[in-house]
């Protein structure tokens, strides 16, 4: 499914304003999703988008709902998202998925009152330059983050799902 020998052969693909209509069983409600990295057809990174201004953890809460309604509907593709990336243009932040496991042993024992877990706000983190230095503007984090050689090294994105 992904040559991680050679990686420059895997097809990278974006799409944008994907909808997910709530026609099936396990679909709650219509979504459409902001924009999706797929890397030989298979979407391993999703990108909410807000406005500037909007609370960057409103992108993230968008991202959970999207989990609880949609995302692993039917057994549908998006259960393979590796990454998830949140901006309102000023910040942007990233987090690795949890598995589809743990999510939905999450979703069927919410209460208010459990403790933090993977999927929290807090585990969400800056991309930093290679001195360090927090990488927070949209069009910064992504001429670095989303640079091919980055997206598909084998030690990091492909290997997370693929091993």
């Amino acid at each position: 499914m992904i040559d991680k020998t050679n990686i420059h052969n895997n097809f990278l693909q974006v799409i944008n304003q994907y909808e997910v209509h709530a026609e099936g069983a396990d679909v709650t409600r219509d979504n459409r999703y902001d924009v999706t990295v797929l890397v030989n057809g298979l979407p391993l990174v999703h990108i909410e988008l807000k406005r500037r201004g909007v609370d960057l953890k409103e992108a993230f809460n968008q991202i959970n709902r999207y989990q609880r309604d949609s995302f692993w509907a039917e057994h549908g593709l998006f259960q393979y998202v590796q990454l998830f990336v949140i901006s309102n243009g000023t910040y942007t932040k990233y987090y690795s998925n949890t598995t589809r496991f743990q999510a939905q042993q999450e979703n069927a024992n919410s209460n208010r009152n459990k403790k933090k877990t993977s999927n929290s706000f807090e585990f969400t983190s800056w991309w930093a330059d290679a001195k360090n230095k927090p990488i927070y503007d949209l069009m910064g984090f992504g001429q670095t983050f989303f640079a091919r050689h980055a997206l598909e090294d084998s030690d990091q994105l492909l290997c997370l799902y693929f091993g």
